[in-house]
């Protein structure tokens, strides 16, 4: 199983009635692309992400916006110049009391990430504007769960599944330019509840 698949292989054997371990390695693959396809309709993670992330300066320097959504930071630094990938170069630490995941807790749907690092107003701390590369690190979790998207990821493979014992065609992938090449497995009103319900906010 893949650390971005949204369901597990026991949850989707489960619910289509498999008891062996026979299609494992086919269901594998079937969860990893359907996992793909939502997270590229939603330009969401929906299988949160325990790492550290670099991002290049923005447009403005004293919000990044977060799309695919952010729960908990444990670091947060910035620099003046260029950084170098893989976390070598040197970034001054804004302390936790200086920042904040917008929009708070309570304007949120239950269990919902933020999609913005915000810095205080009165705070020391800008992030730097424009040009500079991987000039932000942050450290924590990125993405968030959501039951009903779990249950819409659940749903599209029984239908691969489905299909795969009648003969039918395969399942949903993404193309190496991200775009949709087969959403066969996706109902269109899920499709549609992807895009508007739980889809990235759209950035000005």
């Amino acid at each position: 199983m893949s650390a971005t698949d949204i369901v597990t292989i026991e949850s989707v054997k489960d619910a289509c009635g498999i008891t062996n371990a026979d299609t494992d390695l086919w269901l594998g693959g079937v969860i990893s692309a359907v996992s793909e396809a939502i997270e590229a309709v939603t330009g969401r993670w929906f299988a949160p992400r325990s790492a550290t992330y670099y991002f290049d300066a923005g447009h403005d320097d004293d919000c990044l916006e977060t799309p695919m959504g952010v729960v908990s930071l444990s670091y947060l630094g910035v620099a003046t110049a260029d950084q170098p990938d893989g976390g070598t170069g040197t970034y001054t630490a804004i302390p936790a009391a200086s920042f904040y995941l917008d929009p708070p807790v309570q304007n949120r749907r239950n269990g919902a990430p933020a999609y913005r690092i915000v810095l205080s107003e009165t705070g020391a701390y800008r992030f730097p504007y424009w040009g500079q590369k991987r000039a932000i690190k942050a450290t924590g979790v990125f993405g968030a769960t959501s039951p009903r998207v779990s249950q819409i990821a659940t749903a599209a493979c029984i239908r691969a599944y489905r299909a795969k014992l009648s003969g039918g065609a395969d399942y949903s992938i993404v193309g190496l330019d991200g775009g949709m090449k087969i959403l066969r497995d996706f109902a269109p009103s899920e499709l549609e509840e992807l895009r508007h319900t739980f889809g990235a906010p759209v950035v000005a």
